[in-house]
């Protein structure tokens, strides 16, 4: 068999996989602090002379560009303008998140969206009133007195982060926090939403459909001309 069907079902793979991937982004296009993947491709040559050159992707990355804050008038609601990320504590340790909507816990503290808890610069962060503000360096007070200051980190490197939903992990013990630089600040009152551009993602999932179905198609095309090319010897014998 002509080994051009399997270039084209690399191919027909490497866009299902792109489709995946835009799905994803597309599903979240509403979700506050996601920031959108998209995957790197590469050719692969099995030899270096051989005839027939395969697409591969090599790794999906996370964009991590910054998406608009948009206003909402909830005090517990933060948007970082600038590097860095908020952590909170889970089960599985700490995680990293742009996504700023929090809620109080009846016991006061400090929860994300997925009810974990929120850390500050003291661990925890406990209200002690609904009253609160925010001030562009994160200091949450209440009644004039300093409660605590979210916690803001950053690192070398975001791309080295693993996603786990809306969080961020380390995907290595070699990823490490770092402060923030100066320029970060929180606006109180906002959240930041999706990076996503929905009008650009889903032209480009038209885009790999389209792609994707030239690949089967090439793929038909090729086993009907390996089916024809069999029917001719045969006969001819």
């Amino acid at each position: 068999m002509d080994r051009a069907i399997f270039v084209a079902l690399s191919g027909a793979v490497l866009q299902e996989k792109r489709m995946d991937v835009l799905a994803d982004n597309l599903a979240n296009v509403n979700t506050a602090g996601f920031k959108k993947q998209k995957p790197l491709f590469r050719d692969a040559m099995p030899v270096s002379w051989g005839p027939r050159t395969f697409a591969k992707v090599e790794k999906v990355v996370t964009d991590m560009s910054q998406g608009v804050a948009e206003r909402t008038e909830r005090p517990l609601d933060a948007a970082i303008k600038g590097e860095g990320f908020f952590v909170v504590s889970t089960p599985n340790g700490s995680r990293y998140t742009r996504d700023g909507s929090f809620t109080a816990g009846a016991d006061g503290t400090l929860r994300s969206r997925e009810g974990n808890p929120v850390l500050g610069e003291r661990g925890v962060i406990k209200l002690t009133s609904p009253d609160i503000s925010i001030d562009a360096l994160g200091n949450i007070q209440s009644k004039g007195a300093v409660i605590d200051r979210l916690k803001l980190v950053s690192f070398s490197n975001p791309a080295d982060l693993r996603r786990e939903g809306n969080y961020f992990a380390p995907s290595g013990q070699g990823v490490q926090e770092k402060p923030v630089n100066k320029e970060t600040q929180i606006e109180q009152g906002y959240i930041e939403v999706s990076n996503v551009n929905a009008v650009r993602a889903m032209t480009t999932m038209i885009e790999a459909m389209r792609s994707y179905e030239t690949h089967t198609k090439m793929i038909q095309t090729l086993d009907d001309m390996t089916k024809k090319a069999i029917e001719e010897v045969g006969s001819a014998g």
